[in-house]
Parts: structure tokens; sequence; C-alpha cells
């Protein structure tokens, strides 16, 4: 059982990889975006988190 896990978490490690560093039409990756600004990524990553924060105390307050 210890294999597949590892495998299979070693296939999303993978596809995260290839996924972040694949190049797009105009040249440019994701992980590019990121470094070069992350500042600005993290700060929209967290006002991400705190609207589904704020979404899901709404609902369980309601």
């Amino acid at each position: 059982m210890n294999h597949l896990k590892s495998f299979l978490l070693g296939v999303g490690v993978s596809f995260s990889v290839y996924y972040l560093t694949k190049r797009r039409p105009g040249g440019r990756s994701i992980l590019d975006d990121i470094l070069e600004n992350p500042h600005a990524f993290l700060d929209s990553a967290k006002d991400q988190v705190i609207a589904d924060v704020v979404d899901t105390v709404k609902e369980k307050i309601s």
C-alpha cells in the first residue's frame, strides 16, 4: 500500500511541475509569472483565501 501511495504522490508532483513549467503561447509559464512578481501572487492568493473563509463563515451563521 505504501508503494501505491508513493507512486500516486510522485505522479501528482510530476504533473504539478509539468503544469507550472509548461510554456503558454506567449512563451511564458505560470512559474515565470509567479517568480517575476511573487508579492502580487501572494496578495491575490491571500484575498482568495479570505473570501473563501468569509463565505464559509456566512454559510455556517445562516
